[in-house]
């Protein structure tokens, strides 16, 4: 990413769906390449919003679950 759209990238600017396809890189021709800050952002976000949990934790994105 360039420096004006990592100044500009917000991660709740998003819907879950669209983080989710971020993360996972199913956003087709819209290639997204996230730095590390980002794509932590985008945990973050998600992680706070408590969707895709799963998948965040099946992609070792996200601590696993204590039993």
């Amino acid at each position: 990413m360039t420096q004006d759209k990592r100044d500009t990238f917000n991660a709740g600017d998003f819907s879950s769906r669209k983080l989710i396809d971020i993360v996972t890189g199913d956003q087709g021709n819209d290639r997204v390449t996230l730095d590390q800050e980002a794509l932590n952002a985008v945990v973050s976000e998600l992680t706070s919003r408590r969707h895709y949990l799963r998948e965040l934790r099946d992609r070792g994105l996200l601590a696993p679950r204590a039993s």
